[in-house]
């Protein structure tokens, strides 16, 4: 019997031949999820061309590319806020100053105070207790697949799609930890 599965799942494309399969599956009409090794999701355009993926065929597949890295969750129990030393305020305040430039919707307020993980029993004394995704998606338009076939992926491409939006994972991050979420140390960690 002849199979034809409208998605199609690649654990994992590390070589020149699964990225010729994934692209090729994905311009037939089929949905493929797949993952990338990059340091961001902008870096899996040249990470692809790096596997001599042509350009002309990359940028049709391409719909949609996600970055996360899990980062641990304070802790509800024992978890609490202080005074974020002077390094700590300003790199928060630029951070922010890029988020509310790039989208006033997405900004947020900062009152000097940033979480801080102590440790008690029910997280046995980590300070964290779960795990949550901090991610950037970036989303291929119709001007994303020009500039990747004319080769522009590079500062242009990133350029591009802050215009369109982009947060990067260390700007989803500052967000959350500002909510909450996680401490400034963790995202340090894991970013």
């Amino acid at each position: 019997m002849r199979q034809d599965p409208n998605i199609i799942l690649i654990g994992e494309t590390r070589t020149q031949e699964t990225a010729e399969i994934a692209i090729n599956a994905s311009l037939t009409g089929h949905l493929v999820f797949t993952t990338l090794h990059t340091n961001s999701a902008i870096e899996s355009i040249p990470r692809l061309t790096s596997m001599e993926v042509k350009p002309y065929m990359l940028a049709p597949a391409l719909n949609l590319i996600v970055a996360q890295r899990l980062v641990r969750k304070i802790c509800p129990y024992c978890g609490t806020k202080r005074d974020a030393n002077y390094g700590e305020q300003a790199e928060i305040k630029e951070t922010l100053k890029k988020i509310s430039d790039l989208d006033p919707k997405f900004a947020v307020s900062f009152d000097g105070k940033i979480p801080e993980a102590v440790g008690c029993d029910k997280c046995n004394g980590s300070g964290y207790q779960g795990r949550f995704a901090v991610i950037e998606t970036f989303e291929i338009t119709d001007d994303i697949r020009k500039m990747i076939i004319d080769g522009k992926i590079g500062v242009d491409l990133y350029a591009k799609a802050r215009e369109n939006g982009f947060l990067t994972l260390k700007e989803d991050g500052m967000i959350k930890m500002l909510q909450g979420a996680t401490t400034l140390d963790e995202l340090r960690r894991v970013l």
